[in-house]
């Protein structure tokens, strides 16, 4: 380790060397870098292990991004970056493969849909701690549909609004996920090209009870749902404010939403 005099300063690197300031210190330390090259990494035997790794983590980035735009009309509401919970349940799946070798296992959801069931957008405010009344969801693969319950909501009783905003709504979405598949040297799977339906209900007064009201979506898709196809169903509430133009404008940053059910 050495330090740079009076005259020469800067942070950062340059080349085998980096330059950085330490707390409690007014000098800037300066240290030649370690570890193995690019190279070493993708070729050497002793990093075998490494780049199976590096190769599987690909494939579980791929699941991730396919969940999270089966999500995207409920991203929203959620209230921290969700991708690392995830990518740590795309992990845990991809480890339940009992065919993979190590470096080319698959992402099977649809062997272990149960693992995203429920799955929180929101830490602070669940979905499920503020609508305690039972929202009812039925998946149909044939028909490549879903019909939600909304059930009949009292403000205090089953309806738990954290937010004083006058109004709220509900959305709810339905998304198609694929299966990730490691074939001849890579992962395959769909992350962004699937079908989802989305619907919005309308505003509502939130001191006011809210009626029993059943939602039919229904993927826009042609081809047949397979057996490597997940059906992914969310639902989120959001406030609204009376605009000075007559129309509900969105709060941000007030809502939650959930992974609903998955089949």
């Amino acid at each position: 380790m050495a330090t740079l005099e009076e005259g020469i300063e800067f942070t950062g690197s340059i080349g085998k060397l980096s330059a950085y300031r330490m707390k409690g210190s007014n000098k800037i330390i300066l240290r030649k870098k370690a570890g193995p090259s690019k190279k070493q990494i993708l070729t050497a035997r002793n990093f075998e292990r490494t780049r199976e790794n590096m190769a599987e983590f690909l494939g579980v980035g791929k699941a991730v991004s396919a969940i999270r735009y089966a999500l995207a009309d409920v991203g929203h509401l959620s209230d921290y970056n969700f991708t690392s919970s995830l990518t740590s349940i795309c992990k845990k799946i991809q480890l339940l493969d009992p065919l993979g070798s190590r470096g080319e296992r698959n992402i099977l959801l649809s062997q272990h849909p149960y693992m995203l069931a429920g799955f929180r957008l929101h830490k602070k405010h669940p979905f499920q701690g503020i609508v305690t009344g039972p929202v009812n969801c039925t998946i149909k693969r044939k028909t490549k549909t879903a019909i939600i319950e909304l059930p009949r909501l009292l403000q205090g009783i089953n309806l738990h609004l954290p937010w004083k905003q006058p109004m709220y709504r509900f959305t709810l979405s339905l998304g198609v996920v694929e299966d990730i598949i490691f074939e001849k040297g890579y992962y395959k799977g769909d992350v962004g090209g699937q079908a989802h339906s989305c619907l919005d209900t309308a505003w509502h007064v939130a001191a006011e009870p809210f009626q029993t009201q059943t939602v039919e979506l229904k993927l826009d898709m042609q081809e047949a749902i397979k057996d490597s196809h997940t059906l992914l169903v969310a639902v989120g509430i959001e406030m609204g404010v009376p605009s000075p133009y007559g129309v509900i404008e969105e709060v941000k940053y007030a809502g939650s939403a959930c992974i609903l059910a998955v089949g």
